[in-house]
């Protein structure tokens, strides 16, 4: 049985005065197509915004989700920049914004895009940012456009390019490209410093995660700090992450019209977090349920985000005792992964409900929920999630009355969250491995961990934590 091969996408991005060039690479990729049916595995298809259905969000983001689907990338200018994107931050027209984007996802290995392919038509009088932006290729990638004089030498130049991108469909090689915005910002440099942050991190490298995220909030946008925001509240720096957040709500609201976007839906729930952390339940509260009424699609790229936002309530009725408003919150986020059918976000969602069944003393759920959530992790690399399923699993044996178990858990919890750098997941294993071996009757062990849990909440100046493992102490009789 033959099988037909699925296509290769190149994403085509054009001011509105290409109409006429537009449809000439569309015939040109198509008689490519026929000319080398039976010769070749390799079929190419042309999508842009034409595929992005009517939305209500920005639809500058549903067309960047399709480049980051995309294999190929032709980006045209003649006279015209193009039309603003409805972005308040770094790009001044969307056919900017998709280019940058576009770019970003080609130095990216993981990320399908092999090659962006830049063409200038030629116009006696082009606009002032289609001027810049060719002297800057002039300047610093030669390689990265060609000038075209007219509809015949575009169809040649498209035709030489399409028979090198054969050779590049089955492998990719990465590369970075360096360009400035039109206002001037640094948001590819941004973006990678962002990018690589973060990779440090879970690698277990905090000290040159943090510099490199640290550096892209100085230069990048809501994404950035956004970044540097979860990095330093996982630290235990409330405050200056609190700050990082509202920097990113600022920068998300300079332009009215991103109001009603992901980006600022997921700004105001990150400053929800940190101010539940801060003991300011009743006012992220509020933030949460605020930012969903700024999710106003049904797509799986807002879905996830809206999971995540119902968890966070979840997290926060269930710290005011409000367990019915909990589950309501955790259920409606399970029943949306479930449909998505997403391993790692299922396991999420029964964390939130085994810990809710916890606060309702009923262990045998709790530990049934848990144990259900550890083997939906179990194919998948080492995350944060794998450090509170560990946590919780922990927890649960030792209310069972088996603290051996519980050791094993509490020792991988530890390990993963001194791994991630997250200072405050850290002093939770701690003060629960004081708490296991206490009641395995090893009080040595036990004082041990709850001093290092005292001095790490010490140094997060964290009041409750620090009360706990005092409190841990004065009970094994070493206050």
């Amino acid at each position: 049985m033959t099988t037909t091969p699925l296509p290769l996408r190149i994403f085509l991005a054009t001011p509105g005065d290409l109409s006429d060039e537009r449809q000439v690479v569309a015939n040109t990729v198509a008689e490519h197509n026929r000319r080398r049916r039976g010769k070749t595995n390799v079929v190419f298809e042309i999508v842009g915004w034409e595929q992005v259905r009517g939305t209500a969000r920005r639809p500058q983001e549903a067309i960047n989700e399709l480049i980051s689907e995309s294999h190929f990338m032709i980006v045209m200018f003649r006279q015209k920049w193009g039309s603003e994107p409805g972005s308040p931050w770094g790009y001044t027209s969307g056919t900017e914004e998709e280019l940058f984007t576009g770019l970003l996802e080609l130095g990216q290995g993981d990320q399908p895009m092999r090659d962006v392919w830049v063409a200038f038509m030629s116009h006696v009088s082009p606009e002032e940012r289609v001027t810049r932006l060719k002297e800057q290729m002039v300047r610093e990638h030669s390689m990265l456009f060609e000038a075209t004089a007219g509809v015949r030498e575009l169809k040649d130049k498209l035709a030489e390019r399409l028979a090198s991108w054969e050779n590049m469909a089955s492998a990719k090689r990465p590369r970075h490209i360096d360009l400035i915005s039109s206002t001037g910002r640094e948001m590819l440099k941004a973006a990678r410093l962002r990018i690589a942050g973060e990779k440090l991190v879970d690698l277990g490298q905090p000290a040159a995660g943090r510099a490199s995220l640290a550096e892209a909030a100085a230069i990048g946008g809501p994404v950035e700090n956004l970044a540097y925001a979860r990095l330093l509240a996982r630290q235990g720096e409330l405050d200056e992450a609190f700050d990082s957040t509202q920097l990113a709500i600022d920068q998300c609201l300079e332009g009215a019209s991103d109001l009603y976007s992901n980006l600022t839906a997921e700004a105001i729930a990150a400053q929800a977090g940190v101010l539940r952390r801060q003991g300011e339940t009743h006012a992220a509260i509020g933030r949460l349920e605020h930012a969903l009424t700024l999710l106003i699609e049904d797509d799986p790229f807002t879905n996830r985000i809206r999971t995540t936002i119902l968890d966070n309530l979840g997290i926060a009725h269930q710290s005011l005792r409000q367990l019915e408003k909990a589950e309501t919150a955790f259920q409606e986020s399970l029943e949306i992964r479930t449909s998505s059918s997403h391993e790692h976000e299922i396991a999420q969602s029964l964390i939130n409900l085994a810990r809710l069944a916890v606060a309702a003393r009923d262990l045998p759920a709790a530990l049934d929920r848990a144990t259900k959530a550890e083997e939906h992790l179990q194919h998948s690399a080492a995350t944060a999630l794998h450090a509170n399923a560990a946590t919780l699993l922990a927890q649960v044996h030792l209310r069972l009355g088996d603290p051996g178990a519980a050791i094993t858990h509490a020792e991988r919890a530890l390990a993963l969250n001194q791994q991630f750098a997250n200072t405050q997941g850290e002093a939770i294993s701690l003060l629960l491995l004081a708490q296991c071996f206490r009641a395995a009757g090893n009080p040595d062990e036990a004082i041990d961990y709850a001093s290092r849990c005292l001095r790490i909440n010490e140094d997060m100046d964290n009041a409750t934590g620090i009360e706990r493992a005092r409190w841990l102490l004065t009970e094994l009789g070493a206050a």
